[in-house]
């Protein structure tokens, strides 16, 4: 009777930690698309008003960095704390 109380809250850990490892994917799929978005509006913007987006580059890449760095920051720390979760 006490393994099985054991087994099973080893079980709910492995199921907390999960979530957390399919939240931290699921950042990463939605960095992608936010990466996207943030360079097809760049180019909208730099048709819109004329300018060459080579000679804009670094606009375009401060916004696409804005749009990344906090998804892959938050995807980071939900894996951190899957991680913590597994070991405990």
């Amino acid at each position: 009777m006490n393994q099985n109380h054991e087994f099973q809250n080893e079980s709910e850990k492995n199921n907390k930690a999960m979530i957390f490892y399919i939240l931290a994917a699921l950042l990463l799929l939605y960095m992608g698309m936010s990466a996207i978005t943030s360079y097809q509006s760049f180019a909208a913007y730099c048709d819109n008003y004329g300018l060459n987006m080579s000679e804009q580059w670094f606009l375009g890449f401060q916004t696409i960095l804005a749009a990344i760095v906090p998804c892959l920051v938050y995807a980071a720390l939900l894996y951190g704390i899957g991680l913590l979760l597994d070991k405990k």
